[in-house]
């Protein structure tokens, strides 16, 4: 009985877990340029978009991508805003956790945030890799579209698989 109860349990714990999302600054630079506005705001939308990929929400991720935006994805391809977004609706986009650490954040003329780091994440489901952590380097360009800041150009390179 007590094995069944802690079976139970756990079952729970894990099924009620919701997926996570975060990101850090790499360094004192870093924690600087979040605190101006547009880099803040940038940060924002990654949130936003990390979160919207967890939840497999499909239209808030949608909205999030420049009509224009084109991504290096960690495949090896280019992809544009239908291609990401059917990922995420077919599962090739599902992570069970999303990690960012951010090296580098900064301004880029009069409508650009740069942000440059590492991702680590989880896959999950139909995702390639699915169960394994993943690291990749990353790089974005997010633009200010009459005040709603968009994902631009995305790169992102697996460098290693545990």
């Amino acid at each position: 009985m007590r094995k069944s109860v802690f079976l139970a349990a756990a079952v729970l714990a894990a099924v009620t877990v919701p997926a996570s999302a975060s990101w850090r600054a790499a360094n004192a630079e870093v924690e600087a340029a979040a605190k101006t506005p547009r880099v803040a705001a940038a940060l924002a939308t990654t949130e936003r978009m990390d979160q919207a990929i967890l939840a497999r929400d499909k239209d808030a991720f949608s909205a999030i991508f420049a009509d224009d935006t084109v991504v290096n994805n960690p495949f090896n391809r280019i992809a544009r805003k239908s291609d990401a977004v059917r990922n995420l609706e077919t599962g090739l986009i599902d992570y069970e956790t999303l990690e960012r650490t951010i090296e580098y954040a900064a301004e880029r003329g009069d409508h650009d945030v740069v942000l440059m780091g590492v991702e680590v994440l989880t896959p999950v489901g139909k995702a390639r890799f699915a169960g394994e952590k993943i690291s990749r380097r990353v790089t974005e360009v997010w633009t200010d579209e009459s005040g709603e800041w968009k994902l631009a150009i995305r790169q992102a390179t697996i460098y290693r698989t545990q």
